[in-house]
């Protein structure tokens, strides 16, 4: 019963192939142009990510920025004409950990990045998973469901797009975080970690996309274990540079001083980059976050192409996340007429067109069923909801020190009387978080009229999440 349930609860919503087309008015009697798409977008030979580590708000004012001062052209390699793009990153969050504080990052800042063509990147829920030190990191099957559907749920809610991410980076490198397969079956395309397996080639034979590595490019490693080296971990540093490649950066800190070290390595290797493969170099470099570019290589190998000589369609297959493609259209004379399709980029030289397609279908994954909406965000005492609703779970957000003999106890209230879901003892101390009460996805819900938790210091604000009886219905203003 129990995973019959499990699975119900954590499957995502079936997908549908997404089709895309676009034709033209051929000059005379043209002859069938040749079709193929570009192993990367834009025409590239390889692809640059970079991550940030655990949600930090200097991401936002600081890490965007300074990214963008580097950037491509959206231009195949040799051609002319491209327009100018920044290089952009993503963000791996810890979901307990968005706007619990002044250091992490809120909704608003990571709706702000993602308009900024920043990726958000899924960190777990509160970080707890390892595979050393005491027993107590070692996720249970229920603990490990809990992480990946309420992690999942929340970011598509907290985004308000109804969609959460491909992409995901190992707390603590623990990759049973994925036990049994959980991340695949959300929609996750891509999880990460140092140490994970990086392809030489990303265009043929099998990839493991859920054990990718990256650089770790933190300060003590960098100096300590690469010798002070700029360009430390990358694979190659002249000619054509790592052609197809995918190449992850990954870092808790980028430090703001521009007269520190690690400012000026890294500087140092984002402007060899850009001026080697980038905008001012041989311009066969796509930067873009890791689930961007995830989602496309995987969509190269089973998506299909069919072309007339006025007509173009692609289309991606049921299970794969939206995404957009270049195809390379070879035979079309040079006086046909071409005109960039809406959403897309079009570029040509002699008789071959590049064309970039706008989205095609929904980008990311789908949010875990069933879907949840807040019902309650605010402070602790006795909390009544305007009627009865299925609790799904209750968060607590502590925010201040703690006092010796520290608890709390949440009770939900029903109509017939009242039912304890959690009785809570912390050690004293400072201590700014949150503590995630689940009872979704490995129970039922509860209906409930209420909940009932004692105000007293230390407790900052209580969160009460719902299942939303309506079915998904596309992006909504989520409240925070």
């Amino acid at each position: 019963m129990f995973r019959c349930l499990l699975a119900l609860l954590i499957s995502p919503v079936a997908l549908i192939s997404a089709d895309w087309s676009w034709t033209w008015k051929p000059a005379g009697v043209a002859a069938t142009p040749q079709a193929e798409i570009c192993p990367f977008k834009y025409g590239k030979q390889w692809a640059y990510a970079l991550e940030i580590d655990d949600g930090p708000k200097w991401a936002r004012t600081f890490a965007v920025p300074f990214l963008a001062e580097y950037g491509f052209t959206d231009a195949p390699p040799g051609v002319a004409g491209g327009k100018a793009r920044p290089f952009v990153g993503g963000l791996a969050v810890i979901v307990n950990s968005i706007g619990a504080n002044d250091a992490s990052v809120n909704w608003d800042d990571l709706t702000s990045m993602t308009a900024a063509g920043w990726g958000v990147l899924n960190h777990s829920l509160s970080h707890n998973g390892r595979s050393w030190g005491d027993e107590a990191g070692r996720l249970s099957d229920v603990q490990i469901a809990e992480d990946a559907f309420w992690s999942h749920a929340l970011i598509a809610y907290g985004l308000g797009t109804g969609r959460a991410p491909t992409g995901y980076v190992y707390a603590n490198g623990y990759m049973d975080y994925n036990r049994g397969g959980v991340l695949d079956r959300l929609g996750v395309r891509i999880a990460t970690r140092v140490g994970g397996q990086t392809p030489a080639d990303v265009t043929t034979g099998e990839i493991n996309w859920l054990d990718y590595g990256r650089n770790y490019l933190d300060e003590g490693t960098w100096v300590a274990d690469q010798k002070s080296d700029p360009m430390s971990g990358f694979p190659v540093r002249d000619g054509d540079g790592p052609v197809n490649r995918f190449i992850i950066d990954f870092t808790h800190v980028i430090d703001a001083k521009p007269e520190s070290a690690n400012h000026q390595r890294w500087r140092t290797r984002l402007k060899t980059i850009s001026e080697s493969w980038g905008a001012k170099g041989k311009d066969n470099l796509w930067c873009a976050p890791t689930g961007e570019v995830a989602d496309y290589l995987r969509a190269v190998r089973v998506a299909k192409v069919v072309v007339g000589h006025d007509k173009l369609t692609v289309t991606i297959p049921d299970g794969m996340p939206g995404t957009a493609l270049t195809v390379r259209l070879s035979g079309i004379p040079e006086k046909a007429p071409l005109s960039a399709p809406p959403g897309g980029v079009l570029h040509r030289r002699g008789d071959t067109a590049w064309i970039t397609t706008p989205l095609i279908g929904q980008a990311g994954s789908p949010a875990p069923t069933p879907n949840i909406r807040q019902v309650y965000a605010g402070p602790p005492g006795e909390i009544k909801f305007d009627k009865p609703c299925d609790v799904a779970a209750v968060a607590v957000q502590i925010g201040h020190e703690l006092p010796v003999k520290f608890s709390y106890r949440v009770s939900l209230k029903m109509v017939g009387g009242e039912k304890l879901m959690v009785e809570k003892n912390m050690p004293a101390g400072w201590f700014v978080g949150t503590n995630f009460h689940a009872i979704v996805p490995n129970a039922a819900p509860i209906t409930a009229i209420g909940v009932t938790l004692a105000a007293q210091p230390g407790i900052k604000k209580v969160v009460v999440w719902a299942i939303d009886p309506t079915p998904a219905a596309g992006p909504k203003k989520p409240k925070h």
